[in-house]
């Protein structure tokens, strides 16, 4: 009996009462008035206050002949929070800080005459996430949990962008050098490693290293995923004292949290092919069409172009400002070709677009909170 009787009174304690006021925007692109509704949105959700309803709010406005726009001081929250007769009030500012900005929430005690709780948090100036920042702001000031990785993608220049928070870039934007090495595989292997004198090239192993440049262009971005179009044209062979150009034009998709990404696309390469026939382990050139003659990988031949599928999987690490792309590829056989597996390698640098902004002029009207609507009206605190 006590037990339940202690369990109704709890149930039938009477509910704190909080009015949103105004925010100080003065020097800070963003409008007030969706502030405000932003935080109310966040206040019935959190469910701990019972909101006061804007019309009346706007009603002791009229009645009283008093603009509350601009009321930040305690003197004035004393005077409006006695008028709505609540038990708090809740206001607070967005301040730039060269290339950040600070937010606060403040929350008033009117009965007390003080600020009974307050939070502030430096952000990323991102003027298009501005009411993502008062969600953190209205949740730190009530002790509930955020999301870390927002937080993360809010507040640190150098974490995975995304659009959250580079908006007006092309986020892990891998445009840049890429060093790799290429093996080869297949029955062209014996052929790369065999005398030139009989078609072969000479090499001491069947692989090459490239050399090259990555254009990266993202056309999708949304959530942690953005969608790619990579163009990467390279150089092989020099070590061998041969110049062979390639070309590889990807599509793929990239998660902008992890740094992973895959990535498909035609291979274009030039290789030197010759047509004959095989003589037990010898390979003559030859055009008679009287015989079973193949094309095949042959240093004595002609230059052609060889086409191939690029498949490709990867991972951006990151240092700082810098990006440190690193990709594992195969390369489907072509003609006069066989499989292509090998790695690069890349960095880039970092550079972002600082937001530009206006000054908000304050104007002088009657504040009009956000609507809590008739079933979200009363918010209890516990």
């Amino acid at each position: 009996m006590i037990a339940l009787s202690g369990t109704a009174n709890a149930q039938s304690e009477p509910k704190k009462t909080l009015a949103v006021l105004d925010f100080d925007v003065r020097n800070y692109p963003v409008d007030a008035q969706q502030l405000i509704d932003k935080a109310t949105i966040e206040l019935i959700r959190i469910n701990k206050f019972e909101i006061v309803d804007k019309y009346d709010i706007e009603f002791i406005s009229k009645r009283d002949q008093i603009d509350l726009k601009g009321c930040y001081s305690k003197i004035c929250l004393e005077d409006i929070g006695k008028r709505l007769k609540c038990n708090f009030l809740l206001t607070g500012s967005y301040d730039v800080l060269g290339d950040r900005v600070a937010v606060t929430v403040r929350l008033y005690d009117v009965a007390k005459g003080s600020f009974a709780e307050s939070t502030s948090r430096v952000y990323l100036n991102i003027p298009q996430q501005n009411l993502t920042m008062m969600e953190v702001a209205i949740k730190d000031l009530l002790a509930v949990a955020n999301d870390e990785n927002l937080i993360k993608k809010l507040t640190i220049s150098e974490e995975y962008e995304s659009a959250l928070n580079n908006p007006e870039t092309a986020v892990i934007n891998n445009n840049g050098p890429r060093l790799g090495i290429t093996a080869v595989a297949g029955s062209s292997t014996k052929i790369l490693m065999a005398d030139p004198r009989t078609g072969g090239f000479g090499y001491s192993l069947p692989a090459l290293t490239s050399f090259g440049y990555q254009f990266e262009q993202v056309f999708v971005n949304s959530g942690d995923f953005q969608a790619l179009f990579e163009f990467i044209p390279l150089i092989a062979g020099l070590e061998y004292g041969r110049i062979i150009p390639s070309l590889n034009v990807l599509m793929g998709m990239r998660n902008s949290r992890t740094g992973l990404e895959f990535a498909v696309g035609p291979n274009f390469t030039t290789t030197v092919t010759a047509q004959g026939y095989m003589q037990g382990e010898n390979f003559i050139l030859s055009n008679d069409l009287s015989r079973e003659l193949i094309t095949r990988l042959d240093s004595r031949g002609d230059l052609a172009v060889s086409t191939g599928l690029v498949l490709g999987l990867g991972k951006t690490f990151k240092s700082g400002k810098m990006n440190f792309p690193v990709n594992l590829f195969v390369v489907t056989p072509g003609r006069g070709d066989s499989w292509r597996i090998g790695t690069s390698v890349g960095f880039n640098i970092v550079r972002k677009k600082t937001p530009s902004f206006t000054p908000m002029t304050t104007q002088t009207k009657p504040l009009s909170p956000a609507a809590s609507g008739a079933s979200a009206q009363r918010i209890i605190i516990q």
